[in-house]
């Protein structure tokens, strides 16, 4: 009775949560945004798809001017409830789906779609896609049409540094950035990746994402699909020509062929993984020296800037600390910016200067603030006057310099009664402090080691303990080695144990291929991990290999109606993609994501 009371007070714990979770969902702000590529080519098919986060009741489709609709809008929607580190996460969203064709050049804008949700509304905004003429990207890789043995020639990949401006002034920053262009290949891995020197310049990473994500580009009336490798903040140090040298990376691309392995075969023939070594042209930039007239607070700050100064305290006694504060603010070689020079009163302790910062490099420059704490002990009663801190700048967009001034700042200091004797200027300080030397007698210094005795590690408890550990070792290791070798002549014992490696191994390689954005590829690598796994697992000869005898190999081993049906629809999916491609990514990773939860939990229960 206890046990029932228990399982129905959890059942509806979980229940709250879940619905906690829809209301959570339901109260997020409607968005719907477009995805599609930028540009395409003549003739190409190509899918638009609208994506919404939440289930809709309407959706307005916007017109198509300058392409023809073959499809759609095919309406999709999914949700998700997801229990992490005990929070409930819930994703909703709505996709509408067209495949459009692209009748001639041009740039074409898709207006806003619209949907409703109740009383909600959202819409995207004009999307604009160009149409060039030629072949689609990666049309010869899509249609399989790449000969056995075919190499990628350098126009079709290759690698290029470009940067936003050819000619800077010195300090001025530009952008370099390196991308892997693509016209034709089926890339499998990316490794090596070399950056140059930036010999002369003084250079600050951009962040990019980890993840090579490819878009397509106009490249001189070409489609290209680019991935970013990398990219660089530069800030010449030095006038006259720089170069900037080559980059580098290795690229492993898939290249068709005729296998005479029979698995092979059975899946339609192989692919033949082809490393090229790919290095980018050096790039020329032509930096001006900055012009002469420099006013005296300059030290090289090249931007735009702005200066404020400010006391932590203006009224305090004598011998109290406070401290002044310079920030140092805008878009420039900030990390390059020192504290200004400040003429403290000669009462005045000034200590080391603290510096902190807040920068953020992205392809506009630098920008951000350089803050400098530089605390103040006044030592005499009074009235001080901070004066006027001036900062210089040069500013290349009007190629003049800039002088910033912060106003005067007076601090009352009152006499500290707790101090019978202060000194009213820095010599008095000097003579008190020449005074406490006398006081600190001589250390002597040097080498005043003790000698010691020697240990010999022959015959020590040390000694005896790694001699056991090294037998107790060679022994486990002789042991496993013959378990090993009697298991290793029993074939179908081996293949049955190695399946699920041998899987995960093909799904390593398929996930790679998912992550290059290659569907022909992944479907097809997939399913070769699939039907390997169900060949080495239940000991299936790959001729015999069928929907038919899957099924009944599953039944006799009692395995779950879910799980058989789970793995036959991601072989069917596979099947389908190959002859019929054109999946999103989103459908890609749905399948990869069954696969591996199938195999794992048949892995659990096929012994």
């Amino acid at each position: 009775m206890l046990r029932k009371i228990t399982t129905r007070l959890k059942l509806a714990f979980t229940t709250l949560l879940v619905a906690l979770c829809v209301t959570n969902a339901w109260a997020q702000d409607l968005r719907l945004e477009i995805q599609a590529p930028r540009v395409v080519s003549t003739g190409e098919m190509f899918r638009l798809a609208f994506v919404a986060n939440a289930k809709v009741d309407n959706f307005t489709p916007p017109s198509f001017d300058g392409f023809t609709v073959t499809a759609g809008p095919i309406q999709a929607s999914q949700t998700s409830v997801n229990f992490i580190n005990g929070k409930v996460t819930q994703s909703v969203s709505s996709t509408f789906t067209y495949t459009l064709y692209a009748e001639k050049e041009g740039k074409f804008t898709i207006g806003p779609a619209k949907v409703k949700n109740g009383n909600e509304e959202a819409q995207t905004q004009p999307f604009t896609i160009e149409c060039v003429k030629g072949q689609p990207a990666q049309a010869q890789q899509a249609q399989g049409q790449q000969s056995s043995g075919a190499a990628t020639s350098s126009d079709d990949l290759y690698l290029a540094l470009t940067v936003n401006k050819r000619e800077v002034y010195r300090g001025e920053h530009l952008v370099a950035t390196l991308k892997l262009y693509n016209r034709s290949a089926a890339i499998a891995d990316l490794g090596n990746l070399k950056n140059p020197s930036f010999e002369g310049f003084w250079n600050q990473n951009i962040e990019v994402p980890s993840q090579i994500s490819f878009q397509r580009e106009n490249v001189n009336g070409t489609v290209f699909e680019t991935g970013l490798l990398g990219k660089q903040l530069l800030f010449p140090q030095q006038a006259g020509e720089l170069s900037i040298g080559s980059s580098e990376v290795d690229v492993v691309v898939q290249i068709r062929t005729r296998s005479r392995d029979m698995f092979e075969d059975f899946f339609g023939g192989g692919y033949q993984n082809v490393r090229k070594h790919l290095q980018s042209k050096s790039v020329k930039i032509k930096v001006k020296d900055l012009p002469a007239g420099a006013p005296v607070s300059f030290s090289g700050a090249v931007g735009s800037f702005k200066m404020e100064a400010s006391l932590s305290k203006k009224q305090l006694t004598a011998n109290d600390a406070t401290s002044l504060t310079i920030r140092i603010s805008g878009n420039g070689n900030l990390k390059l910016i020192n504290a200004p020079k400040v003429d403290f009163p000669v009462d005045f302790e000034v200590y080391d200067t603290k510096a902190t910062e807040s920068i953020k490099n992205s392809d506009a420059g630098s920008s951000g603030y350089r803050q400098f704490e530089i605390p103040l002990i006044p030592r005499s009663a009074g009235e001080f006057m901070i004066p006027a801190i001036e900062f210089s700048y040069f500013n290349p967009s009007t190629g003049k310099y800039v002088t910033l001034h912060t106003p005067e700042q007076t601090i009352s200091v009152e006499k500290d009664s707790r101090v019978q004797q202060s000194y009213s200027s820095s010599e008095g300080r000097r003579e008190g402090i020449k005074v406490l030397g006398q006081d600190i007698r001589f250390i002597k210094t040097g080498d005043n080691a003790l000698p010691t005795e020697p240990k010999f590690f022959l015959g020590s408890a040390m000694f005896y303990l790694l001699y056991i550990t090294a037998i107790i070792l060679f022994s486990t290791i002789y042991i496993l080695s013959k378990k090993r070798i009697k298991e290793n002549k029993n074939i179908v014992l081996v293949k049955n144990k190695k399946a699920n490696k041998v899987a995960r191994k093909r799904l390593k390689a398929s996930a790679q291929l998912l992550k290059m954005g290659n569907a022909q590829g992944f479907y097809n690598e997939l399913l070769r991990a699939m039907w390997g796994y169900l060949s080495d697992k239940l000991s299936i000869p790959v001729a015999e290999l069928s929907r038919e005898n899957a099924q009944q190999a599953f039944t006799d081993r009692s395995i779950e109606e879910a799980y058989i049906t789970t793995f036959l629809s991601v072989i069917d999916e596979c099947e389908f993609a190959r002859y019929a491609p054109g999946s999103g990514r989103q459908e890609m990773e749905q399948v990869y994501a069954d696969a591996v939860g199938v195999i794992s939990k048949l892995e659990q229960r096929i012994k």
